[in-house]
């Protein structure tokens, strides 16, 4: 159900936000919650107390071989299309428009997180 919400929100260009995690004492359990919620696509985490913001947002920040990988697809991207090619291929997989602006959003996560300048 998580995901079809998320699935649904995402068409929308709404960004999904997950639930709070209650237990205040389990840091290494809002952190493995809060991966899998990156997972399920959510972009953020309810936190109720202000021990919980630490883990809470490096779980969801992008890592720095997403970022690496975001920036070498984004600028493949451009190169193939400044050739008049539409989709690609990098890396053994396809590259088209929803695939690029998923990368560019991997780098605008990056950019808030002040991972990347």
């Amino acid at each position: 159900m998580l995901a079809a919400h998320r699935y649904c929100g995402g068409g929308l260009r709404l960004q999904a936000i997950d639930m709070v995690f209650v237990d205040l004492n389990d840091l290494p359990g809002l952190e493995e919650e809060s991966r899998f919620a990156r997972q399920l696509g959510f972009v953020g985490k309810t936190a109720i107390h202000p021990r919980q913001t630490r883990g809470d947002q490096s779980s969801l920040c992008p890592s720095r071989e997403e970022i690496e990988q975001a920036m070498r697809l984004v600028q493949a991207f451009a190169a193939h299309q400044a050739a008049g090619a539409g989709a690609f291929e990098l890396d053994g997989k396809m590259v088209d428009l929803p695939v690029m602006r998923a990368a560019e959003g991997v780098l605008a996560k990056a950019r808030a997180a002040g991972l990347l300048n």
